[in-house]
This record gives C-alpha cells, sequence and structure tokens, in this order.
C-alpha cells in the first residue's frame, strides 16, 4: 500500500521529503530522524510504508570481527547447535547486510555462558537479563552465512563423516538433549525431544548404521497439546529420539565425548556414563 504521507510524532513526512533526505542528500536513518524531531526506527517504518528501498549498508562494523575458522567439525557442532537452539538472520532482515546476528533465549546461564563462548572469538556479543530469562545477541561478518538456513535433516556433508556427523550430533544434544538417570530404575538414558522430525530421523538412521541401538522415534505431543494445566502451547508436533540401551549409549557415549561443550550436558553425560558402567559391573560381578 502507498502512502502520499506518515506521522513522526507530531511531524508529517511526505513521500518527496522523505526521498530528498535519504535518497537524493544521502542522509542516514540516525540523521533524519535527528533532523525530524522523531525515533530511528520510525524513520525506517516510514521507509517501509512508504515502499522506499533501503541501502545497502556501507560502513565498516564498529566492533573487530574475526572470520569463521574453517574448521569442519566446528561448523558440524555449531550446525548442530544452531538448528537445536539458534535464532539466525541478516542484520535487519535486510539482504544485503555484511552482518550475521545470532540470538539464543534462555532461562539457563549455562546455555548462554556457551553461546558466549561460541561466538565471542569472532564478534560483539551482548548479553541482556530479564526477569525471566537472559537474551545473547552475537553481530558476526558473512563467513558465518552457513548458519542463516536451519536445517530440516542432518546435512548431508555431516552425515556421510562419522566425525563430522558425531560433532553435529553433540551440537544437537547441547542444544535439545537431556542425558540422565532413571529414577525407578536406576538406568541411563539420552533423550531428544524436538520439533525437528526429519533431523531426528536422520540423526537415528546415521545411529543405527553405526551399530548404536535405538528405537523409532515416537510422537510424544501433537501441536496444539501442552505439558499439564499451564504449560506453554506447542505449535508444532514434538517428536521424541531416545537411547536406552546401555550398551548402545556407551558407545554413544565414546562417539560424542570429544565433541561436547555444554558444562551441564557434560556433566550429565558423565555422571550417566559412570553409572551404566557400575551397573554393568555389579550385572557381571552378581
Amino acid at each position: 500500500m502507498t502512502l502520499a504521507s506518515v506521522k513522526c510524532r507530531r511531524l508529517d513526512f511526505t513521500e518527496a521529503e522523505l526521498r530528498a533526505l535519504y535518497e537524493e542528500q544521502q542522509l542516514s536513518t540516525t540523521a533524519i530522524a535527528r533532523l525530524r524531531g522523531c525515533s530511528r526506527s520510525g524513520v525506517r517504518s516510514h521507509l517501509i510504508a512508504l515502499g522506499i528501498a533501503r541501502r545497502p549498508p556501507t560502513t565498516e562494523p564498529v566492533y573487530p570481527r574475526r572470520s569463521f575458522s574453517d574448521d569442519p567439525l566446528e561448523k558440524a557442532y555449531l550446525s548442530g547447535f544452531r538448528d537445536g537452539d539458534l535464532h539466525v538472520h541478516k542484520n535487519n532482515h535486510h539482504e544485503t547486510s555484511p552482518t550475521i546476528v545470532v540470538a539464543c533465549a534462555s532461562t539457563k546461564d549455562d546455555q548462554i555462558k556457551l553461546v558466549r563462548e561460541l561466538f565471542e572469538p569472532y564478534g560483539r556479543v551482548n548479553i541482556s537479563s530479564g526477569p525471566r530469562q537472559s537474551v545473547v545477541t552475537c553481530w558476526l561478518n558473512l563467513s558465518f552465512s552457513f548458519l542463516l538456513q536451519k536445517s530440516e535433516q542432518v546435512p548431508p556433508w555431516a552425515w556421510h563423516d562419522e566425525r563430522h556427523f558425531a560433532s553435529y550430533l553433540a551440537g544437537y544434544i547441547d542444544a535439545e538433549g537431556y542425558i540422565g538417570v532413571k529414577r525407578a530404575t536406576k538406568a541411563s538414558q539420552l533423550v531428544i525431544r524436538s520439533g525437528d522430525v526429519g533431523i531426528l530421523r536422520s540423526c537415528r538412521a546415521k545411529l543405527v548404521q553405526l551399530g548404536i541401538d535405538c528405537p523409532p522415534i515416537s510422537l510424544v505431543k501433537s501441536a496444539g497439546g501442552r505439558d499439564g494445566v499451564s504449560g506453554p502451547i506447542y505449535h508444532r508436533d514434538h517428536w521424541c529420539l531416545a537411547v536406552y540401551r546401555q550398551d548402545a549409549l556407551n558407545k554413544l557415549f565414546e562417539v560424542i565425548s570429544p565433541y561436547m561443550r555444554h558444562a551441564k550436558r557434560r556433566q550429565d553425560m558423565e555422571t550417566a556414563w559412570h553409572n551404566l558402567r557400575h551397573r554393568s559391573f555389579w550385572l557381571v560381578n552378581n
């Protein structure tokens, strides 16, 4: 919809005036906001409303940035973690922006700390804390474009290489998985609940190929359902991939342990691993 003019607080912008400031005089949105006594976001909204194309960013980033290492194992881990728990987009959602924004919201300090540690070597990282959760935001260069597209299954380049797959799975488990010991049976377990049915299916297929036995994935919550009376509503079906057999878990832990980076998840894995070794020793000797 084309508008003849839009309001910025108590001042009017006509399309001709805004084009003169933004296109002819090449003023920035910040400069226009200061000139006309309104917010920068307001100027951006007016540009969109009047159908005026945004200029591609021309300034260098204020904070230094380093390009991605190109280490395929790090790429696999970051891809798995991204598919599990990261929001990634171009800055201001502008296709020509030279900045990749990675963000994660969590109530868990370990999760926020991990995201900071993953990306702090490459660019600016900011953490803002609220009463319910914290948000970590990272500004990176275009060498991280591989994170823009969320995968629908394990990427083929990772699926076909055992170490790359192990690193991808470690990243996904760090984001979405649970490792623990059952209270009733004292048996160790690994459980991943997620709406990413394609990722879970391709993970299971690779685990089976590696000789790690696990049951088929199962539907645990349909879209529209919730956990308990006051839990959040699920906007899509949620599925479960689990490993329960103790010999399978032992092999799985051997595969992923070099790549696990989440402090709490790694501690839980060590506890579960020690538990299954102790149980195996007890069963053999009793």
